[in-house]
């Protein structure tokens, strides 16, 4: 088992918001945020923080950052060992924010050196990162030439600066095109292979489950779940889905004990495609030796969308346009009701 580098334990912080009344028009009151968040992060591994706009993911990651104080629970390496405090997670982590602005005619490595200055590092270290992040060619581009891309390139050189073993990424692929993006991922794997831990919060969740080593689904301030994607999906009961395809007359699809919930069928003149659940191995040679022609047989193991809707108890829609209210707080039982 990987050795933790950084454990949460019933972390929680939630943000003050406006309240006013008559008498008192500059009252607050505890807003949305994260509640006792368990959460555990491994060496040299990515894991994927998972949620819809106004989950808390960035306030997470702002709280392992050491940005934003823990007001309950605690931060550490590992359990039984010494709580970190903001200062400790500073020293250790470098966040990397959804957008910087970088502008000006000032160049990349002007800029770079700059920051580096703050942070006591020298002209060896900032040449070090932008080979890394692939920035030694642009070194003398001004901020204003750079593309989407390099700018985060950039953010994450600065992001490195420090020499982090634990690396926060917000929303890093924002803005990249696929080529941009794909580019980006393998630079973060070469940086897990040099023992970088790495926790990328986005609601991209397209090819997510590629990416990470483990999965965490995030809800309302909530970790509903998480583990790799196999034991995510396990925990929430779904299971893999077979794609068959043919031609001709289609299968009745109940003579393999299969209940109509778990088949969905379309037919286009004379092809026919169903998408299948809890399927038995022996079925495509069933299929088969019945003389039904078969064209495709594909498994596709659940994805990210499926396991937040199955995990939220939403539609996908739900899931995908929602944003929280500045009222959400965690829900809680009242008779047998959630509120």
């Amino acid at each position: 088992m990987e050795e933790e580098v950084l454990c949460l334990n019933a972390a929680s912080y939630r943000h003050l918001i406006a309240a006013p009344k008559p008498l008192k028009p500059w009252r607050r009151v505890k807003g949305p945020g994260i509640f006792s968040i368990h959460l555990s992060l491994r060496k040299g591994t990515v894991l994927g923080l998972v949620g819809p706009n106004g989950a808390g993911k960035t306030t997470l990651l702002r709280v392992m950052a050491g940005i934003l104080p823990l007001q309950d629970g605690s931060a550490s390496k590992g359990k039984g060992t010494r709580a970190y405090s903001v200062h400790d997670l500073r020293q250790r982590v470098g966040h990397m924010p959804e957008q910087v602005r970088w502008q000006g005619q000032k160049s990349v490595r002007e800029a770079l050196l700059e920051i580096a200055e703050m942070r006591q590092k020298g002209e060896k270290r900032v040449d070090g990162l932008l080979h890394l992040v692939g920035l030694q060619g642009r070194k003398n581009s001004a901020l204003n030439e750079l593309s989407q891309g390099m700018r985060q390139r950039l953010t994450l050189a600065v992001a490195l600066l420090g020499s982090p073993k634990i690396l926060l990424l917000d929303e890093p692929l924002n803005g990249l095109d696929p080529v941009g993006a794909a580019a980006f991922i393998a630079l973060l794997k070469s940086l897990t292979e040099r023992g970088v831990s790495i926790v990328l919060s986005s609601h991209q969740v397209e090819g997510l489950v590629d990416v990470v080593d483990r999965l965490a689904l995030m809800h309302r301030g909530h970790i509903l779940a998480e583990g790799t994607a196999e034991e995510v999906a396990s925990s929430l009961g779904l299971e893999a889905k077979v794609t068959v395809k043919g031609l001709g007359e289609p299968p009745a699809f109940g003579r393999y004990n299969l209940d109509k919930e778990q088949i969905e069928m379309k037919q286009k003149d004379d092809s026919w495609s169903a998408q299948l659940e809890n399927v038995e191995p022996e079925l495509l040679k069933k299929l088969v030796d019945d003389d039904f022609t078969i064209t495709e047989w594909s498994i596709r193991q659940p994805n990210v969308v499926e396991m937040l809707c199955a995990a939220t108890g939403q539609s996908i829609e739900d899931v995908g346009l929602e944003v929280a209210s500045s009222a959400y707080l965690p829900l809680r039982s009242f008779g047998g009701e959630e509120e």
